[in-house]
């Protein structure tokens, strides 16, 4: 989606303030009701926003807010006198980051509590329109007019997603997996079936009816089992994964219990989303009666809001899961041999068991409505480089899986560490980023794709370079936990290689930092003597 709202540089005085380029009214007027979500009101569907119709809301309730929008918004009149008769509160309109953030600084025009201004796509102007954010006077008595459908409305975007979602979830199982836990997972996609069909005659009919809620009344219980049952089961996997700090044993666990996550994750998306279903359904009968019961009208916005928190909050766990097990496919994949793991009932190279579940995070991040995660982009050289020739391809393909979200490679070298007490002239290589110090044997990832030593960079206290000209660089690096020391071959004592390896540590240098924090206090009387006679006194 591409959407700007822009000032209308048309605009010159009340006589102009309604009209548009060939004198038209603003064909659209847009109210905020969170964040990146506007009710639309008129006869124009924007070009290339994202637009989700009303769902269990029925016509006379859309009539109401239809009136509320017109009275406020100005165009009230000429609905009244028959121009535009047909303009009415279409649906929602979902709106880019970039377009609030305009709004934030753009300041347009003003006109009754309504910013004046264009709604372009694309570069294109398409429709004038009138914006209502929230928060301001006006806005707050459109909303109020809008009653307990304003409820409703707030998860009709996260609804479109999530039914979605539990199609292509589906999809994917039946291509894809074979679920060892078959009679369970027939339970889910049972009361999964129901709930998406009784979705779509609501959707059909705009409501939520007596006849629709008594299909699936009573599913609260058992959806709410499933959900736990395999909501266990992902924290198990995280309680085993978290612990682990080597990526040798992470790998291992992740190659021993991929199926199963996969399995699990899949099985918990769905009871995740059957639950959802529910609540939404729930909620729509309610509607129908909360206009009139404030009880029923209190029990709505209260489960709506526990729904879409309790959603959101137990995906955490599972994205993350996901991301560790992607990036540990990714990295088999690149290492020599032919990787391959039993998903499905069949082996798949890890590369296309690596896709399988970027599938799932794409899926998973639609629900979050979170950008979908991206692949590691290729290894982006710096500019600090201590290699005896070019930086070998082994370590280009597999340190960009290793880097974390925003982490960025300032330096490379080839050198090897006290640590290991190899002396060999492939032992390691260093890779200083913008947040940590990242150390590996060459063999270790050459063959298994791991990282042997990790330091932040806020963690370095100290980095010595003592001088020695006559033979290759030496850094002793001193951290609040350990003290290891990096050596450069012997082609780097002269010419461009030593000019090289002296830059590398000059950059980790850079990041030495002692806090006031681990600086202590010592109270001692001859201290004090000098503190109050002046920095001389013990000298004279």
């Amino acid at each position: 989606m591409n959407d700007e709202i822009e000032p209308d540089s048309t605009f010159e005085g009340p006589g102009t303030a309604d009209a548009g380029e060939d004198g038209a009214p603003p064909l659209a007027a847009l109210v905020q009701i969170e964040d990146g979500l506007a009710v639309l009101y008129g006869d124009h569907l924007p070009a290339g926003a994202e637009f989700i119709p009303f769902t269990l809301i029925d016509e006379p309730t859309r009539a109401s807010i239809s009136t509320a929008i017109a009275s406020a918004s100005g165009f009230g009149n000429t609905v009244a006198q028959g121009v535009n008769g047909i303009m009415q509160a279409q649906g929602l309109v979902r709106l880019a980051p970039q377009t609030l953030e305009q709004l934030k600084t753009a300041a347009p025009l003003m006109k009754g509590g309504w910013n004046l201004g264009t709604l372009a796509s694309e570069g294109k102007f398409v429709a004038q329109v009138r914006w209502l954010p929230a928060g301001g006077a006006s806005a707050a008595s459109v909303i109020a007019s809008m009653g307990p459908a304003l409820t409703m409305m707030a998860i009709q975007f996260q609804l479109n997603q999530i039914a979605d979602l539990a199609q292509h979830n589906l999809e994917l199982t039946s291509k894809v997996l074979q679920v060892v836990r078959q009679e369970l997972w027939s339970q889910v996609t049972g009361y999964h079936n129901t709930l998406l069909k009784e979705l779509g005659n609501a959707r059909e009919i705009g409501m939520v009816t007596d006849a629709i809620y008594k299909e699936i009344r009573g599913y609260q219980g058992p959806l709410s089992t499933q959900w736990d049952l395999f909501e266990k089961a992902i924290h198990a996997h995280v309680k085993e994964l978290r612990p682990k700090q080597g990526h040798k044993e992470r790998q291992q666990y992740l190659t021993d219990h991929g199926e199963a996550i996969i399995a699990d994750v899949q099985a918990l998306l769905l009871a995740q989303t059957s639950w959802f279903l529910y609540q939404a359904l729930r909620a729509g009968h309610l509607l129908n009666s909360a206009g009139s019961n404030p009880q029923d009208a209190a029990l709505l916005k209260k489960l709506v809001t526990d729904a879409q928190e309790l959603h959101d909050k137990a995906l955490d766990e599972t994205n993350w899961l996901l991301e560790e097990l992607a990036r540990e496919f990714a990295v088999i994949g690149e290492l020599p041999g032919k990787r391959t793991f039993k998903i499905g009932g069949s082996a798949r190279a890890a590369k296309e068991s690596a896709r399988m579940v970027r599938q799932l995070q794409k899926a998973l991040a639609a629900v979050r409505d979170e950008p979908a995660p991206t692949e590691p982009k290729p290894l982006a050289l710096p500019s600090t480089q201590v290699f005896d020739g070019t930086v070998p391809a082994e370590l280009q393909r597999i340190l960009p899986l290793r880097l974390q979200n925003g982490e960025r490679v300032l330096a490379l070298a080839d050198a090897t560490c006290d640590r290991w007490g190899l002396h060999l002239r492939d032992a390691g290589w260093v890779a200083v980023t913008n947040q940590r110090v990242l150390i590996a044997k060459q063999d270790s990832l050459r063959r298994l794709g791991t990282i042997d030593i990790e330091l932040d960079l806020d963690d370095i206290r100290y980095v010595r370079r003592p001088d020695r000209s006559d033979k290759a660089p030496v850094l002793d690096i001193i951290t609040t936990e350990t003290n290891l020391t990096l050596k450069f071959h012997s082609w780097a004592k002269s010419g461009v290689h030593r000019t090289a390896a002296e830059r590398f540590g000059e950059l980790l240098a850079s990041f030495m930092q002692l806090p006031a924090s681990e600086v202590p206090t010592v109270q001692i009387p001859e201290l004090t003597v000098r503190d109050a006679e002046g920095p001389h006194a013990l000298g004279e």
